[in-house]
């Protein structure tokens, strides 16, 4: 568990320490990319509103019984291996303070509207002009050119603009949108991993470079099946048929929980003969995908038969055994008590002291054996290390 305490101790250094990243993002993409660089050992430094903060301070889920703006547990989960310090970037005065950031930087993330930090005098080429090899990466909806660059969007926005609406639900129906916040965490993890590149390049040839990073290219980047099969065939994929083969991966409803079937792959369908002790699984009208599109009630039929007395999660345990593709769906509660994610400690849980009892979060992306991902800081309250970087830090006597 992290403690509460603003920062561990005794920790190994992680693969990344001894970067520095000047993080003026806010919400989820901007915020997501810096921590995760923090998560493998950089020491970032958070830029934040006066008062209200980044806007991430109120995105649910709230703890509505903790001071404001320290409610959101979204916000300690994107922000965590961070110190923050309140600037208003609007501000002349605040110029001589971002430059020196910058000029102890080799990283700097920001989300704000093409233009905007060029209107404050805190552009690219002004950064780059403080320190040559900095790396400055914006986030923006539709990149910083371009016809729609000074648009508005939305996770709603950009997964429709992006294709992916367009081949998500039922063909009968209208486009489906994905759940959560999908297009800003895609753009996270581009931007952090764009990110090292540069700054890997900046080490080699002592010159800095602008990253210019659209959330909607990132999504639609995600669609190369679907626009290869456009490009070179000139075949539109469809939403999914009304009258899905059941062993195309439509979940089918168990005793308990929802049971996803699916073949091939050196999964044979009449694997389920064994698993369910049903010869009728090794007939050709459930071992021929044309027999079972033309037989789908039938076969949906005899597996809801199969399944009605069973729990999800033992069917699955056990076919998993047989080498058979099946997938139990699962839930928060069942991932918090997933014992996979467990042994692999997945989720830690992290104290903080604006929201009192250590909640649950999931931790790392990926698990490097030598420099392993560490939570050193809990998510920062607003302006909490004003003091450790404008006075320490910077030398900034002016603001003890």
């Amino acid at each position: 568990m992290v403690p509460g305490d603003s920062q561990q101790t005794n920790i190994a250094p992680g693969a990344l320490s001894g970067l520095r990243v000047l993080d003026l993002s806010h919400g989820i993409a901007g915020p997501f990319a810096a921590r995760l660089l923090g998560d493998f050992g950089a020491d970032v430094i958070k830029i934040e509103k006066p008062v209200t903060g980044d806007f991430a301070r109120t995105l649910p889920p709230l703890k509505t019984d903790a001071p404001k703006p320290e409610q959101s547990l979204l916000f300690q989960y994107l922000n965590w291996n961070k110190r923050s310090v309140a600037l208003d970037l609007r501000r002349p005065d605040s110029q001589p303070i971002i430059q020196l950031l910058v000029e102890q930087s080799d990283i700097v993330i920001e989300s704000f509207r093409p233009g905007t930090l060029e209107g404050w005098g805190l552009g690219v080429d002004q950064m780059l002009a403080w320190n040559p090899k900095i790396v400055v990466t914006s986030i923006t909806n539709f990149g910083q050119t371009g016809p729609y660059a000074q648009y508005r969007a939305s996770d709603l926005v950009l997964q429709a603009m992006s294709g992916i609406m367009q081949i998500s639900g039922q063909a009968d129906r209208a486009p489906l949108k994905h759940g959560l916040s999908q297009a800003y965490y895609c753009a996270g993890l581009n931007a952090a991993y764009a990110s090292i590149m540069a700054y890997t390049a900046a080490q080699q040839d002592q010159f800095g470079e602008h990253i210019d990073l659209s959330i909607h290219e990132c999504l639609a980047s995600e669609l190369v099946l679907n626009e290869s099969y456009y490009a070179f065939l000139g075949a539109v994929q469809g939403r999914r048929a009304v009258v899905q083969d059941p062993f195309a991966g439509e979940p089918i409803t168990t005793r308990k929980g929802y049971l996803a079937f699916q073949v091939g792959g050196g999964a044979p369908v009449d694997g389920l003969a064994e698993l369910f002790g049903r010869p009728e699984f090794r007939e050709p009208m459930f071992t021929s995908p044309p027999q079972r599109e033309k037989h789908v009630p039938e076969v949906r039929a005899l597996l809801e038969e199969c399944l009605k007395d069973r729990d999800a999660k033992d069917v699955f345990l056990e076919g998993a055994k047989q080498r058979l593709l099946l997938g139990v769906v699962q839930g928060a509660g069942d991932l918090l008590t997933c014992e996979h994610l467990a042994s692999r400690e997945s989720f830690v849980a992290v104290e903080h002291p604006a929201t009192g009892t250590a909640l649950k979060f999931p931790a790392e992306l990926g698990k490097l054996s030598a420099t392993p991902t560490t939570i050193r800081r809990r998510s920062p309250m607003l302006d909490e290390h004003r003091t450790e970087i404008l006075v320490h830090q910077l030398g900034l006597t002016q603001y003890a």
